[in-house]
């Protein structure tokens, strides 16, 4: 037992010597700058993170009328069986015109919606961000509407595709609105 008590007390003494006179103190101070650092680029990561999340959402915050919200969900839709066709965008700008009446250029609606669409990184936020606008602004009859001017989007070149269908459905269960059943 002594000789136990003796290697430790040379053991604890040794580090005690190296701690004051030798680099220990460095040692220590290096090791716990190195966790401040490490502790500091995962908070400034996770900052650069919600930021840029903020910026791509920014587009979709900034809007406040449901005709420009429909118009990024048709932009969105067309955009998700590719690159919007000549088309599709012919589609879009007459959807702005005749049954949105939004004034103005029609290519100048289209641009701002395409944009709008591209800053999202996927079809679910996007239908998570502008639901609370289309639910609470639009009538029963406009949600019809929107509804036919999705299927009329999603029906251009042979059909509506599985990405479709499921943003289709997915903006239906969250506005609750039940779409017709197919036969």
């Amino acid at each position: 037992m002594p000789v136990i008590l003796a290697l430790v007390g040379a053991l604890m003494s040794g580090l005690f010597m190296w701690f004051v006179w030798g680099n220990g103190m460095e040692v220590v101070n290096h090791w716990l700058d190195s966790r401040a650092a490490k502790a500091k680029a995962e908070k400034d990561a996770k900052a650069i993170a919600e930021a840029r999340e903020r910026a791509t959402r920014a587009p979709l915050r900034a809007l406040e009328d449901p005709r420009e919200a429909v118009m990024v969900l048709l932009s969105k839709l067309a955009m998700l069986r590719g690159e919007i066709t000549a088309e599709q965008n012919l589609a879009l700008s007459k959807i702005a015109m005749d049954r949105l009446g939004l004034g103005g250029k029609p290519e100048h609606h289209t641009a701002l919606a395409a944009f709008a669409a591209k800053a999202v990184k996927d079809a679910d936020s996007l239908v998570a961000d502008v639901t609370p606008l289309l639910h609470t602004r639009l009538s029963a009859e406009e949600r019809d509407d929107l509804f036919a001017m999705l299927g009329e989007i999603a029906g251009l070149h042979g059909g509506a595709t599985e990405a479709q269908e499921q943003m289709i459905a997915r903006l239906a269960r969250r506005m609750s609105y039940s779409l017709p059943t197919k036969e």
